[in-house]
This record gives structure tokens, C-alpha cells and sequence, in this order.
């Protein structure tokens, strides 16, 4: 299917990979899903049509109210095999949400990694950039597994004070 995570491997790369492997996953399953709902649809349109053929051509007997009960049995099953097919798509969705908060969680290491990079080696290289959207972190480049510094806890601890500080200053904006 695909490699997996390397142990030196970054963490946020390893997400990035993870949201990639979700994505392409369910698209692959949503086709074929599609695929198997068209199926459903058509066998119960053929066991209808089939069921209205047989009443207009054939006499009343026991035999024909043997074959158009079977014949509403096919289209039972493939009424009750469209409405699992609903099902199949809801948990769709919940997969995307899923990969949504992964992109989400991958985002903000990102940005903390960038936060500390920069506070570590400030350079032009590390100036935070904000991503317009999750997707972002599928087509980033790599970088270094991990950068330590005494003090590293310090710096993260910062980030985070600086974070909770312009959420509530938003929140006293809004």
C-alpha cells in the first residue's frame, strides 16, 4: 500500500503522510461505494419493471404471485442494501472529519516547530508562516526530526503563553 512512518521521521511529516494515506483511502472507497449504489438503484428499477411485465402479460396464478413476491424480495434487499450504502457514506464523512482534526493537529506542531526553530536559530528561514489551509502541510518540505536546547521547555512554554494572550485578546474583541 505505502511505506510506513520512520522512526526518525518528524512528527509532523509522519501526520502529513497519515491525512495523505486517509485521503487517498477514501476516495478509492467513496468510487467504489458510488459504483455499488448505482448497482442497488438498478436492480431495484429491473425488479419493478420486471414485476409490471409479468402482471400485464401473464394470467393471475399461483405461480406468478410466487414470482412477483420474489421479485419484491430482490427489491426489498436492494432498498435495505441502498440504505447501508447511506450508512457507508456517513461514515465517509466521519473519516473526513477525522482527517480534518489530523491536518488541524499537523498544522499546529508545524507552527510551534517554526516557533521554536526561530526563537532557536532566528534566521529569515524560520519566520513563522501562517497556512491558509490544511492542506498545506501535504506539499510542505521536510525538515530536521528533532532540535534540542536547554531551555527548549521555556520556549514552548512561551509559545504557548503568547498563544493563550491573542486568543483572549480576539475574544475581548469580538
Amino acid at each position: 500500500m505505502s511505506e510506513k512512518p520512520q522512526e526518525n521521521q518528524a512528527i509532523p511529516d509522519q501526520l502529513m503522510q497519515i491525512a495523505r494515506e486517509q485521503e487517498g483511502g477514501a476516495e478509492r472507497v467513496l468510487d467504489q461505494i458510488e459504483v455499488v449504489q448505482h448497482s442497488f438503484e438498478e436492480i431495484q428499477a429491473l425488479s419493478k419493471e420486471c414485476q409490471d411485465i409479468l402482471r400485464s402479460v401473464v394470467p393471475p396464478s399461483p405461480e406468478l404471485e410466487r414470482l412477483t413476491d420474489r421479485l419484491e424480495q430482490i427489491g426489498f434487499h436492494a432498498d435495505n442494501g441502498a440504505y447501508n450504502i447511506q450508512g457507508a457514506f456517513d461514515l465517509y464523512q466521519y473519516q473526513d472529519v477525522v482527517r480534518q482534526k489530523l491536518e488541524k493537529v499537523g498544522r499546529s506542531l508545524i507552527e510551534v516547530a517554526q516557533y521554536v526553530l526561530g526563537r532557536l536559530q532566528p534566521t529569515e528561514d524560520h519566520i513563522p508562516l501562517m497556512a491558509p489551509s490544511g492542506r498545506d502541510i501535504l506539499h510542505r518540505e521536510s525538515q530536521m526530526a528533532d532540535v534540542t536546547k536547554e531551555g527548549a521547555d521555556s520556549i514552548v512554554a512561551e509559545f504557548f503563553a503568547k498563544a493563550i494572550k491573542e486568543k483572549a485578546a480576539k475574544k475581548a474583541e469580538g
